[in-house]
């Protein structure tokens, strides 16, 4: 979880909308000093999104995918296309420990419905999960061979995913000097030098407290926490959070993970797979998706471990 302050001497030159969407609270604040209409835009896309991506509705777009045969080919939209492009791309950069392809594991555990829940509504089953190397094989006119069984759930990159489309298309369609886009602590945050945001990392166990803070003008973060959505399935503990590479949640010591990069979409997976490094250094696999990033993790005991690579 990670809050954004603001200068009030900004206050006047500034321009926010504050939404409950996707469960997750948006907020945007861009300058806009010009008074350029954005906000009908903004909350069109998001009720898109929601309305297209999410596992938790039917007859949707992302349903309609899951429930076509394996080895049929679907004519899916452009932006449903780069999703599970981009997807499967960060796949095969986390090594799998990033997977779209987690929907049934993930309803056999018992995250079957949207938060807030504090048990699971069904009995734990046997998770039957395949690493397979190439589930789906991407086409000319948005045609994609769905050559799997699994089930999607975009869950967290879909959500990345609008922060920083909705950052870019501010910044090529309005003339904000300075913006950023904040979904539940997944951020895009864009300035031309005259503001610098200050951003504090919430503290895991206490949304009313910061473990400390940093200064951003250009990047995307994201925060990870297996704290909130956790849940009880018979007598085991369970959370959202399940290793790509079969289907079960991270046992871990880290409870937050924070991470900066460029981009807020690389942010919301290299967050993720901060949890899934122990087999390697954090490191080693965050370079994987980006060569610059820093990140600010949280162990159970409370203690906190930094790093990154600022360079190029």
């Amino acid at each position: 979880m990670v809050t954004t302050k603001q200068e009030d001497h900004n206050a006047r030159e500034m321009d926010s909308i504050q939404l409950n969407i996707m469960n997750t609270n948006f907020r945007i604040t861009i300058e806009n000093r010009d008074g350029t209409e954005w906000k009908s835009y903004v909350i069109s896309f998001l009720e898109y999104i929601e309305q297209e991506f999410s596992r938790f509705r039917k007859n949707n777009e992302l349903w309609q995918f899951n429930e076509a045969k394996k080895n049929e080919t679907v004519r899916v939209s452009p932006i449903l296309y780069d999703l599970l492009k981009k997807a499967e791309e960060y796949r095969q950069k986390t090594e799998g420990r990033f997977s779209p392809y987690m929907l049934i594991p993930l309803e056999n555990h018992g995250y079957n419905r949207s938060f807030p829940f504090n048990t699971a509504n069904n009995d734990s089953t046997n998770v039957h999960y395949e690493n397979e190397s190439e589930p789906l094989i991407f086409m000319d006119d948005y045609q994609i061979i769905k050559h799997t069984d699994q089930k999607i759930d975009l869950g967290g990159i879909a959500k990345g995913y609008a922060v920083e489309s909705i950052a870019k298309w501010l910044q090529n369609n309005t003339r904000s000097k300075y913006g950023i886009v904040d979904g539940g602590g997944d951020m895009s945050i864009w300035s031309n030098g005259e503001k610098t945001w200050k951003i504090g990392i919430q503290h895991p166990f206490d949304e009313e407290k910061t473990i400390g803070s940093f200064s951003i003008q250009n990047g995307g973060i994201a925060t990870s926490n297996i704290v909130y959505r956790s849940w009880t399935q018979g007598n085991v503990k369970k959370h959202h959070l399940l290793d790509g590479r079969n289907g079960m949640p991270v046992d871990t010591e880290i409870v937050q993970a924070t991470v900066v990069m460029d981009h807020c979409i690389d942010a919301e997976v290299g967050a993720k797979v901060c949890f899934m490094a122990n087999d390697a250094s954090v490191d080693s696999v965050l370079s994987n998706i980006s060569q610059k990033f820093s990140y600010v993790l949280v162990k159970s005991d409370g203690k906190i471990e930094t790093g990154g690579n600022k360079t190029r």
